[in-house]
């Protein structure tokens, strides 16, 4: 007798009245995860869940739950120029889970395409490594710092049509937190994109560092500089030393 497939997850959406297929769960911890959902007007959604427990509703008085961070970030994103997936519902209650509903970005995740990547992919890199330091820029620009900035968050997304290059996708913006320093918000986002590739044994050429760091910094005065170079090579050191 043949074994009967698992059951599909039911869950109780934003709009319940809306019919939807459930694809794949995209992520499981512990009781949080992130499914992909077919929602019929609305095309591929990301639903996210956290279940409700007494840490969540303490962080959640004070704005500071993760549900609500991912919000905020989102936001922060968006008016900053940033290509990030704007939240389709605000943050509610479904039984026993806090959920959230987003757009689905299909594409490719930049340390994919890193580890994928041939020696004639060389000028798409270099595309890609400028695009970086743009958003890099532009979060330092706008006073925000995102201190969980990874490679697998980055989402490349190809056009709707072959007539333009793909374009960069956050789409993780729980980490987005302001700062003050523009200086240390720069120097907080490339330690991260430098080290991450180090830490996981991703091939990155010197070049492509160089283009991502020319591209964020592009706007620093000439006075400041040499100091902020300095900073970031001692972080860079303090960083290869942990890792």
């Amino acid at each position: 007798m043949s074994e009967s497939p698992p059951a599909t997850p039911g869950f109780q959406l934003f709009d319940d009245s809306v019919p939807y297929t459930t694809i794949r769960c995209l992520k499981e911890e512990q009781l949080r995860s992130v499914w992909l959902l077919d929602i019929s007007g609305r095309g591929l959604t990301t639903l996210k869940r956290w279940p409700v427990n007494w840490k969540l509703r303490w962080k959640s008085l004070f704005g500071q739950s993760q549900p609500q961070r991912q919000v905020t970030g989102a936001w922060r994103l968006l008016e900053a120029g940033v290509n990030t997936p704007q939240p389709a519902t605000p943050v509610y209650r479904a039984g026993q889970f806090y959920q959230l509903e987003m757009p689905f970005i299909e594409g490719t995740t930049v340390d994919e395409v890193l580890k994928n990547a041939s020696p004639a992919a060389h000028s798409e890199l270099a595309r890609i490594a400028r695009e970086l330091g743009e958003i890099v820029r532009r979060l330092s620009e706008a006073r925000l710092r995102h201190r969980d900035l990874k490679l697998e968050n980055v989402i490349l997304k190809p056009t709707q049509s072959d007539q333009g290059p793909p374009s960069l996708w956050l789409i993780d913006p729980v980490g987005i937190r302001l700062c003050n320093s523009l200086e240390t918000s720069l120097i907080c986002m490339l330690d991260r994109l430098a080290i991450q590739p180090l830490n996981e044994g991703i091939p990155l050429p010197l070049s492509l560092q160089i283009i991502c760091i020319r591209s964020a910094t592009g706007n620093l005065s000439r006075q400041h500089r040499r100091q902020f170079f300095q900073r970031l090579r001692n972080q860079l050191k303090r960083s290869v030393k942990q890792a």
